[in-house]
């Protein structure tokens, strides 16, 4: 009501004092500069001004009422508690603020949702965000209505608000800057959602949407089955909840929508039906809520447009004559458009280009380009039909450069959108790249320590064997000593009846004496004058030197040592080796040097052999681990 007077006010200024200070020069002109003050003339003039007086007086009255209604409401805010003080937050941000106090309506509503917060009021909170999401809709404040979307919808979702979730998808599916596949495919997914939970809002809420899309391409067919279902479903939704007005403002878009696309099928016969079912259903709404149902204006625009088909034209003037009595200023120019077309069929071009000219005022302040464009190329029409050629020309190249603004802004919208997306899509790939990350950092850090913990087994596997190898050397040295130790105690070497049976031969000529002596010879060679040390002895030598012969050496070996020389030699290295790996800090290369291998290689690959270690470990182990026993020998 706001909004009505102040556009009747407009009006009043606008239109009655230009026509007031014009009548009174017109009046002038035609008397010869002699006023005439006749009762008529002041008659006309008191009326103007008191209708421009009564509609400033009622514009001020209007504005102090929402003044003193929003000022009351707060009043009592501060004084209430408990889900009281909710209810107040409801009526106050549902009041009808004007367009410059949006800001102060949206920090309304801020308030209210916290004090929903604070009180835990899931229903009142869900209100709360769907109302705010609306008005940052409507008030074109998309970058806002966007980021809050994201977060209110999943909570919208899970808490079971499933009206107020399913208008917020409503606001979704119409955001800018979207072509109309994606928008279809949106509410597609929406309708599967709403049909899954068994939801006939939602169903409702998508089929319109689906419907009114069809509608803008064209497809007509495919929107009038979207409305019939609409129709279908909010009619059952009146009758579950009949004191809902938003089930009858889908069965009121339902209607309106499905005699559009009947009117462009040339369905005209089914359109007689519609209209009265629909003219009932709006009955029962006004019957029901005690006013007039604001999208009766709907239901006087479809049966205009049929009235006007059928050539109806005092009809068809009627209704636009009640359009703009229940109209809000937004909707005038729908009657407006009307009775232009009404004057262009009856070829009154004048008073079709002045309704069009209104028409195309109102279109541009609201923002329905669209619309002005279309609108335009109507006045170039009509121009061109009364013969204004040149100033239809520059009508067209009007409207021609308007479209070409509007498909920039479209595409500068659609770069809006990809540029958004693309860094939606960054920030998501950022995100999962780090998530990705982080999961291989801890997955790495889980195979580091498994892999440690393996070595860590290993290694005290490895060390265990180790230690037993170190403990059978030192068993295997120390048997060692032994036996030399027996063998350097021996006297004889050959067995004792062996001895007896040839003692009566003469000793020299004896064989077993001489075997006897070669088998001491050879030991005093190699345990007491350590022959093994030079690395350059061979057995051929040691032959030549004992003045023997190769089989008899390999006897006495075999008899003595029970193995042969070069086998032999390498047992007495490695036993020395083992004791100076133990006692002293030479280098690997000295101590091959100094027991007789010579080369470092040799006496690594002989020591591995024998003890299945290296010899470097050896003396690591001997070193770490002082426990184990030890023996001596002599360096010389």
């Amino acid at each position: 009501m706001f909004h009505e007077l102040k556009s009747f006010s407009k009006v009043c200024f606008s239109k009655l004092f230009p026509y007031l200070c014009i009548d009174f020069l017109h009046t002038k002109i035609k008397n010869d500069n002699k006023m005439k003050f006749t009762p008529r003339f002041f008659i006309q003039r008191l009326l103007c001004l008191f209708i421009c007086f009564l509609s400033t007086t009622a514009i001020h009255g209007q504005n102090n009422d929402f003044q003193h209604q929003k000022d009351s409401l707060l009043k009592v805010i501060a004084s209430t508690k408990g889900k009281e003080k909710l209810e107040i937050y409801r009526e106050l941000i549902r009041l009808q603020f004007p367009n410059e106090e949006i800001d102060l309506r949206l920090q309304y509503i801020s308030d209210f949702i916290r004090e929903a917060r604070k009180q835990k009021n899931k229903e009142y909170e869900s209100l709360a965000y769907r109302t705010e999401l609306a008005c940052l809709f409507h008030s074109l404040r998309f970058d806002e209505y966007k980021q809050k979307a994201n977060e209110y919808l999943p909570f919208l979702k899970k808490n079971g608000s499933r009206k107020n979730y399913y208008d917020v998808l409503v606001l979704q599916a119409q955001l800018p800057g979207k072509d109309g596949k994606r928008k279809i495919e949106e509410v597609k997914q929406m309708y599967e959602e709403a049909k899954q939970e068994d939801c006939l809002y939602g169903i409702a809420q998508a089929t319109v949407l689906m419907a009114q899309m069809y509608s803008r391409e064209k497809r007509y067919e495919d929107a009038e089955k979207y409305y019939r279902e609409t129709i279908e479903i909010a009619l059952k939704l009146i009758k579950e909840e009949p004191d809902q007005i938003p089930n009858y403002h889908l069965a009121s878009n339902g209607y309106n929508g499905l005699g559009i696309s009947l009117r462009h099928q040339r369905k005209i016969d089914e359109l007689i039906p519609l209209t009265s079912e629909w003219k009932k259903r709006t009955m029962a709404f006004e019957k029901t809520f005690g006013y007039p149902d604001p999208y009766l204006i709907n239901y006087y625009l479809c049966y205009s447009q049929y009235n006007l088909e059928k050539e109806k034209y005092d009809v068809v003037e009627l209704y636009c004559d009640s359009m703009e009595r229940i109209a809000e200023p937004v909707n005038l120019h729908y009657a407006w458009a009307l009775r232009a077309e009404v004057c262009e069929q009856r070829n009154e071009y004048d008073k079709a280009i002045g309704w069009t000219d209104k028409t195309i005022d109102h279109s541009t302040n609201i923002g329905q380009l669209n619309s002005t464009v279309r609108l335009l190329n109507d006045k170039a029409l009509f121009l061109s039909k009364m013969g204004r050629a040149e100033e239809s020309y520059l009508v067209s190249k009007k409207a021609f450069q308007l479209n070409d603004s509007i498909r920039l802004l479209a595409n500068n919208a659609q770069l809006d959108e990809i540029r958004t997306q693309y860094e939606v899509d960054k920030y998501v790939a950022e995100k999962e790249r780090q998530r990705i990350i982080i999961f291989s950092l801890i997955g790495g850090c889980i195979l580091l320590v498994i892999a440690l913990g393996i070595w860590i087994f290993y290694s005290r596997k490895v060390t265990k064997k180790n230690r037993q190898l170190a403990q059978q050397i030192k068993e295997m040295a120390a048997q060692q000593e032994e036996r030399i130790n027996e063998i350097l105690d021996k006297t004889s070497f050959m067995p004792v009846e062996t001895l007896r049976a040839t003692s009566l031969q003469s000793a020299d000529l004896c064989v077993e004496n001489r075997m006897d002596k070669l088998c001491v010879a050879i030991r005093d060679r190699l345990l007491k004058d350590k022959i093994y040390r030079d690395p350059t002895i061979t057995q051929d030598d040691e032959i030549r030197n004992l003045g023997t012969n190769k089989r008899a050496f390999n006897k006495a070996m075999n008899l003595c040592f029970k193995m042969s020389f070069i086998s032999y030699i390498n047992v007495l290295r490695l036993r020395d080796a083992v004791q100076l790996l133990e006692q002293s800090d030479l280098q690997i290369e000295e101590i091959s040097d100094m027991i007789g291998f010579g080369s470092s290689l040799t006496f690594r690959r002989q020591f591995q052999a024998k003890y299945n270690m290296n010899p470097k470990d050896y003396r690591n182990l001997i070193k770490t681990n002082g426990n184990i026993s030890v023996n001596t020998i002599s360096t010389e």
